[in-house]
């Protein structure tokens, strides 16, 4: 860099910035300064000449001296920063050559110092940009906010609208809920039977409805069973029975009384009713129920009937309750079913059943008896001269247990009906029964379904109830008696029995003979209420065969007709809609075809059927496919 030298122009500066006498100042006008860093060269057309100075005077030049020193050190910055810059190359370039020694290195350290990168202007399209998008951004932002305001606003009266409509549909609902309970009130108070049963009570609707039986000398039966009744609902209707003179039916099957519910109906049943009829099933009732109301039989002088089925009465329970039939004297049936007896509980209650002679009636299935719980009980009955109903149903029962059966019926002369469905009898076990009934004439309902049964031991019972005039129920479901042994039972049915209703569901008759028979028996008698042909297989040919004895039977007492899952398809579907075309007097009332291969045209012609049979016969048909 070049230096310019000033001469005669510029005022001499002493150190530390302070000016110098004036006759040194005059001496030293020529004199060059080393010191002072040169001025630097404007390039281009910037660059101007320095022209000489006129002579002035001391002050003129003292001040002069100073704008000048001051431009100079000004100007001056610039270049002692890129000489400093320049230094700091040097000194890098030296130290590389200090260590290589070679010219080409101290180049490429002189190259490999960083120079500072240029400083980029400010992009205004940019900066622009950005803050458009800022005040977007903001306008969204107020969007929403304001957005959010009316939601929440809207959404406040929305639910103060909602609010109100429910205040309204509740004070409705109260209205219609107190009408109904008003309405039961008075069935309670003027009519002699009350069936109340599922209305969905409740503890509180019952103890408001049940109040009605206070001083009713009216009602005679009540039915609530089905309407969720706990202990709380019946502690109110232990308070009333007191005050009640009529009832002698109380129905509280299906509810959640439990052992407490139990406990306090015992209680207030102990001290005096007239009430002959109590039926808590299904109640959840344990021992602890159970062994209260046992103390309650031990008192009670009137109940004749106590139905206990499908609660969960262990050992303890049926113990109580074998220790109170020694000292009643009034109950006449008694219900079990569907506990937890088991044979040693069986023990427990025939050893009390040989000092009672008043029981009637014992439902006792589906309590795993098994063939001794069944021998003991049959034992100890056979001293009950007027036993009517026996129910040993789901016990495990064998042919052993069947012939305790059987002597038990050869010795019971007024027995009317026999369960003992869902059993394994066999066929030996049939032949045992049906030699004990061979000449028993009062028997009107026999359930032998589910008991391994086939044809043989189908004939012979079919043989043994034959003209048996009392008999009304026959149920052979569920055994595989086949296509002769529904024949044989078709046969003694379709003339000289009053029979209202044949089980011969899932028994094998299939598409030939037996169906024929069946369809027979249909024809000639004129007293079925309920016929069961499911699950036989009849396919297409077995539909239209039992379709000609539909077409043509004058049984106008026929309500129901099932014969679903028989693989009956359209054709078949049409024949029996022939028939109902022909007999819409003969028509049942339910016809289930349900669960069999019909397409819409096949439920198409029976549908238009149904509409015949009312056009004609004003009767009207409920078809379940």
């Amino acid at each position: 860099m070049q230096a310019l030298r000033l001469t005669g122009c510029q005022a001499p500066v002493a150190a530390g910035g302070r000016h110098a006498p004036a006759a040194s100042r005059r001496q030293e006008r020529r004199a060059v300064r080393p010191a002072q860093p040169a001025l630097p060269q404007l390039p281009g057309r910037h660059a101007q000449r320095l022209l000489p100075c006129r002579a002035m005077s001391d002050s003129e030049g003292e001040e002069e001296g100073l704008e000048v020193e001051t431009a100079a050190r000004q100007a001056a910055a610039p270049a002692d920063a890129r000489q400093q810059q320049e230094q700091q190359q040097g000194e890098a370039a030296a130290a590389v050559s200090s260590t290589t020694g070679a010219p080409a290195a101290r180049q490429q350290a002189r190259d490999a110092v960083a120079v500072p990168p240029p400083v980029a202007e400010p992009d205004m399209g940019q900066a622009w940009k950005m803050g458009l998008g800022g005040v977007v951004a903001l306008a969204a932002f107020a969007g929403l906010g304001f957005l959010g305001h009316r939601l929440s606003k809207t959404k406040a009266v929305t639910e103060a609208v909602s609010n109100v409509q429910q205040s309204i549909q509740k004070g409705q609902l109260q209205k219609e809920s107190q009408a109904r309970l008003n309405e039961f009130m008075s069935t309670l108070r003027n009519m002699q039977t009350a069936d109340l049963s599922a209305k969905n009570l409740g503890n509180e609707g019952f103890a408001y409805v049940v109040d009605a039986l206070s001083f009713n000398d009216r009602c005679v039966a009540a039915d609530f069973s089905k309407n969720g009744i706990g202990a709380e609902g019946c502690e109110q209707l232990c308070t009333v029975l007191p005050n009640n003179s009529g009832l002698q039916n109380l129905l509280l099957d299906t509810n959640a009384l439990g052992d407490e519910g139990a406990s306090m109906l015992a209680t207030a049943l102990a001290g005096g009713s007239r009430l002959t009829t109590l039926n808590l099933s299904s109640n959840n009732i344990g021992d602890t129920g159970a062994k209260a109301l046992a103390e309650m039989l031990k008192m009670n002088t009137t109940l004749e009937v106590l139905e206990l089925n499908g609660n969960v009465i262990d050992y303890e329970g049926i113990g109580a309750i074998a220790e109170a039939l020694t000292a009643n004297t009034t109950l006449k049936t008694l219900g079990l079913s569907d506990n937890y007896i088991q044979t040693p509980g069986a023990t427990l209650l025939a050893a009390a059943l040989k000092q009672n002679s008043t029981l009637q009636e014992l439902y006792i299935k589906g309590n795993d008896l098994g063939d001794e719980g069944v021998k003991v009980l049959c034992e100890a009955l056979k001293g009950h001269a007027e036993l009517k109903a026996v129910d040993f149903g789901n016990n495990s029962m064998g042919k052993d247990g069947a012939a305790a059966l059987a002597d038990l019926l050869r010795g019971s002369k007024a027995i009317t009906d026999v369960n003992i469905n869902m059993n394994d009898v066999g066929n030996d076990g049939a032949f045992q029964i049906a030699a004990a009934i061979n000449t028993n004439r009062s028997l009107k309902l026999l359930d032998v379904g589910g008991n391994n049964i086939s044809e043989d031991g189908a004939k012979a019972l079919a043989a043994a109830l034959k003209g048996n005039e009392a008999l009304r129920t026959i149920e052979l479901s569920y055994n595989p008696i086949g296509a002769q042994g529904a024949k044989a039972f078709a046969e003694i049915v379709k003339y000289d029995m009053q029979v209202e209703t044949v089980g011969l569901g899932w028994c094998k008759i299939g598409s030939g003979e037996g169906v024929k028979a069946v369809a027979d028996m249909l024809m000639y008698n004129g007293t079925i209420k309920r016929l069961d042909l499911r699950g036989n297989g009849l396919g297409n040919d077995g539909a239209i065969w039992f379709s000609r004895g539909f077409k043509e039977h004058t049984n106008e007492n026929l309500r129901e007709l099932e014969l679903g899952y028989n693989e009956i398809k359209d054709e078949g579907a049409c024949a029996l809609a022939q028939a109902l075309k022909a007999n819409p007097e003969g028509a049942p009332k339910e016809f289930k075809i349900n669960a069999n291969y019909l397409t819409k045209f096949g439920q198409v012609a029976l549908t238009e059927a149904l509409d015949m049979v009312y056009d004609m016969a004003k009767k009207e048909i409920v078809i379940t496919f």
